[in-house]
């Protein structure tokens, strides 16, 4: 009796795949790793808010165009309640 499998590259690359999404799955199981992600998040969490709020600063004409958007909104607003009331009816 002769048994012949045919594997393709995907068919492999996929098993593979499923072993590693496994491995890591058991891996973050581990009752350390919690505890590892929250120390780590709390040892670069100012570096990385300050980053962005630099890099927001920095950006001067994307925050002057926000700023200058939302007021005009509030102006524009502001308006047409005083014209909806200078109406007649």
């Amino acid at each position: 009796m002769k048994l012949e499998i045919e594997i393709t590259p995907e068919e492999l690359r996929s098993a593979i795949e499923r072993k590693v999404r496994t491995a890591i799955a058991d891996q973050t199981n581990h009752w350390g790793v919690d505890v590892y992600i929250r120390d780590q998040i709390k040892a670069h969490w100012q570096e990385a808010a300050s980053a962005l709020i630099a890099e927001a600063l920095h950006d001067n004409a994307t925050l002057r165009s926000k700023i200058a958007a939302e007021i005009e909104k509030k102006i524009r607003a502001q308006l047409s309640a005083v014209l909806k009331k200078k109406e007649p009816q």
